[in-house]
């Protein structure tokens, strides 16, 4: 069984997040890239959300959408128990991208879909769904810089912008923890630190295992407060 510790990660926020699903049906294709040629979607199994602060409200998801690319897994969703899966995958694959529909892009490229039951019984956590943390998982520096601007995407979309506060604060001292088995892969994400807007809407963890350098970051960002504090 593979083991992932770091991937391009998706947490759907509310159920039938339109906007999750678009922003991750289409993010890569820009420049004629193509980021995956297959994905598979996940029914009825468990990605444990754990953290060591009691205040960050994210529920525990129960279906998933992996995607890969030459059979490697580049791109998790963990997606809400009551999700419309298929319904929201229509409506991503009908967005318009280059002036073509994005399920047509799909044919062309034969990107394959498959499905997978596990059957397994949800396990919730105390979280509460109507005040979810908006939650973008970042692991490499370009999708940081566009998601510190507000989009979920790191090509040059409006998704995730109709949240206007993106005024944020570096947070060190928080850990968040992904957790999900599949049927053939085990995801172990862990964040070590986080970036939280102003409205405790959104928050942004870095995850430790990517390319992003967590440690250059901590050391800048905590250099420039403690200048501003002598000031």
């Amino acid at each position: 069984m593979d083991v992932i510790n770091t991937i391009d990660l998706w947490t759907e926020q509310s159920d039938n997040h339109i906007e999750c699903f678009s922003g991750a049906f289409v993010d890569g294709f820009e420049n004629g890239s193509i980021p995956f040629d297959s994905f598979k979607v996940i029914r009825n199994c468990n990605c444990i959300i754990s953290s060591n602060k009691d205040n960050l409200n994210i529920r525990n998801k129960h279906n998933a959408i992996v995607f890969y690319k030459d059979g490697v897994p580049v791109r998790l969703m963990v997606l809400n128990e009551n999700t419309d899966i298929d319904k929201c995958i229509s409506a991503a694959l009908s967005q318009t991208f280059n002036n073509t529909i994005l399920r047509d892009i799909y044919f062309q490229l034969n990107i394959k879909r498959t499905d997978v039951n596990l059957n397994q019984q949800p396990i919730n956590n105390e979280s509460d769904p109507e005040n979810e943390l908006d939650i973008g998982s970042c692991d490499r520096p370009g999708l940081l810089e566009s998601m510190l601007k507000g989009s979920y995407t790191q090509c040059d979309t409006d998704f995730g912008k109709s949240n206007s506060d993106s005024s944020y604060k570096f947070i060190p001292d928080i850990f968040i923890q992904y957790e999900l088995m599949t049927d053939s892969e085990y995801f172990s994400i862990e964040h070590h630190c986080a970036f939280i807007n102003k409205s405790m809407t959104r928050i942004i963890p870095l995850q430790a295992n990517s390319l992003i350098n967590i440690d250059e970051i901590s050391s800048i960002l905590e250099s420039d407060k403690s200048t501003l504090k002598r000031r």
